[in-house]
């Protein structure tokens, strides 16, 4: 078992408490000390069989699944690297994979006094949606896209490639037919970058005025407001997305602008601007295709959400 490697990686450990299961029996978080560094530990292997009430898991899902441990863990040892100082993010102490387990060895934030951000807190929200402009400035490109290997062709959870059987579940409607349009204004935008890919409020805790971001499975190329959509299904009712959908997108926009001060002139990142606030129905309604092949009565499919479904349907209408 990969997770006993530890004690050949480290002097000494010593596990705080009983372990934490991860999503469905996927692994398990522990807390531990490795050579007197506070860390938490993410261990990871996925069952035929999920622990799951709701889900059968097919062979395409759990390889999906499968990958998200992979590529979390080649994130953190790639690309971390790369963030500036301002986008906080677990230290990564180690790190080891076979061919079916991966672990994680992160420094464990908790310490450092950094706690949950509850859907109550608006200026924790604010805060992550500054998280995530800095995040998507930094690998953000303009018509020639890196090569950002082991990572997501596509970032997110709930992008069509990624969801067939989800939907394959969908009864024939205008989403259905369109969801190959839809994924094809994403992934043929002319400014792209990484996206977390699981913003959801759960996945980022704070410190004051300070964020911390977290789980990466899911990141990979894409839009920087897909990442903001998903931030509001996690945190806001349809009234309170219709209310903050322009001051939060404000705020996100001139953050963004200001970290990519002195690598796009302002005549680019307006053009960026434009192009994400255009597709932003597009975003929403490749989110609620997805909602609809999996849980078609989920919550998060709102009045909010149907309206920007409306709209991206008049938008592809248009250019039909």
């Amino acid at each position: 078992m990969l997770l006993d490697s530890i004690n050949a990686q480290f002097k000494r450990v010593i596990f705080n408490d009983e372990p934490r299961a991860l999503w469905s029996g996927c692994g398990a978080i522990i807390r531990a000390e490795v050579d007197d560094q506070h860390a938490v530990i993410k261990y990871s292997s996925v069952p035929e069989l999920l622990e799951h009430p709701n889900i059968v898991q097919s062979g395409f899902a759990r390889a999906r699944k499968a990958k998200s441990y992979r590529v979390e863990k080649d994130f953190y040892s790639l690309y971390s690297s790369r963030l500036p100082n301002s986008i906080a993010i677990p230290e990564l102490l180690w790190s080891g994979e076979t061919s079916s387990e991966n672990i994680l060895v992160l420094r464990d934030f908790t310490i450092q006094g950094f706690n949950s951000i509850s859907d109550s807190d608006l200026n924790g929200i604010r805060h992550i949606v500054v998280w995530l402009a800095r995040f998507h400035a930094t690998f953000l490109w303009c018509n020639k896209e890196p090569n950002y290997a082991k990572l997501w062709e596509q970032g997110g959870y709930w992008h069509l490639a990624t969801r067939p059987d989800e939907h394959e579940n969908i009864a024939q409607s205008d989403i259905k037919l369109r969801a190959a349009e839809i994924d094809e204004v994403l992934v043929n935008q002319r400014f792209r970058t990484l996206i977390h890919g699981d913003a959801k409020q759960a996945n980022f805790a704070i410190n004051q005025n300070r964020v911390v971001g977290y789980d990466f499975q899911y990141v990979g190329k894409g839009i920087g407001l897909q990442d903001i959509m998903l931030l509001f299904t996690s945190v806001f009712n349809a009234d309170q997305q219709e209310a903050y959908e322009e001051p939060l997108l404000a705020l996100y926009f001139r953050e963004l602008y200001s970290a990519l001060e002195g690598r796009f002139d302002i005549d680019t990142c307006q053009k960026i601007e434009r192009q994400w606030r255009s597709i932003w129905p597009i975003i929403w309604s490749d989110f609620y295709r997805f909602l609809l092949g999996w849980k078609p009565n989920h919550f998060k499919i709102n009045a909010y959400m149907k309206r920007q479904v409306n709209k991206s349907m008049s938008l592809l209408a248009g250019q039909s």
